[in-house]
């Protein structure tokens, strides 16, 4: 008898595989510097994490007092993208384990992909810097479709290209969970990430704070039968 195929598992990018904020501060402080703005806090930047770019770049200029128009926004956004682009990719560290848990559960016949909001050339730059091209073989990125997370859209578009029938979503934010539920896909929380919402308002099947616990956790989860 033939074993069924490994479900496959959509990781979200910052706050969960990536420590992002310091270097999306400091493009954010570039970029908010040039508009005669005084610069965001780490505290700050990682609580307009999440939405994508677009919308960090909105919360920056409003939490500096700056409603602005449209238009403006637009620009600003635009400039960020350029800013971000100029970087260096490898600013955006791995958090702590990232590296082996991916391998691991390569190596277990797992298929791994990645479903952002953040634009997708940044996200391909960063994920080819860091080794990782070779194991998140989908991408769905913030700029992909015309929807972005929550909406269950990208995390279906992730199943579809990585052609299996069942998946498993690792995010560590309340709209990863809240994507996952629209989904009907089961959810791990990654407790370590940029959560804004309290551990206990959040929808998921399981959690773990440590990389190396991840496959371990994959397996239970597995193991209730829940991955459908």
């Amino acid at each position: 008898m033939s074993r069924a195929a490994p479900p496959g598992i959509v990781f979200d990018l910052d706050g969960t595989l990536i420590e992002s904020a310091p270097a999306i501060m400091a493009v954010g402080n570039r970029l908010l510097s040039e508009n005669g703005l005084p610069p965001l806090t780490l505290e700050e930047t990682r609580s307009y994490i999440g939405n994508g770019a677009a919308k960090f770049v909105e919360r920056a200029f409003s939490a500096r007092g700056v409603r602005a128009a449209k238009e403006r926004l637009h620009a600003a956004f635009e400039r960020f993208k350029v800013l971000y682009g100029e970087a260096d990719p490898l600013d955006n560290a791995p958090m702590p384990g990232v590296d082996q848990a991916l391998r691991t559960l390569a190596d277990e016949g797992f298929p791994l992909a990645l479903c952002t909001n953040k634009p997708d050339i940044p996200t391909r730059t960063i994920i080819a810097a860091r080794g990782w091209s070779d194991l998140l073989t989908a991408i769905v990125s913030g700029d992909s479709l015309d929807v972005k997370k929550p909406d269950p859209g990208p995390l279906f578009e992730a199943r579809r290209l990585l052609g299996t029938s069942s998946i498993l979503f690792v995010g560590d934010s309340e709209i990863d969970a809240e994507t996952a539920l629209r989904a009907d896909v089961p959810f791990i929380l990654y407790t370590n990430g940029y959560r804004k919402a309290p551990i206990e308002t959040l929808s998921f099947r399981a959690s773990f704070a440590d990389f190396a616990d991840l496959a371990e956790v994959v397996r239970s989860v597995m193991a209730d039968g829940l991955v459908r």
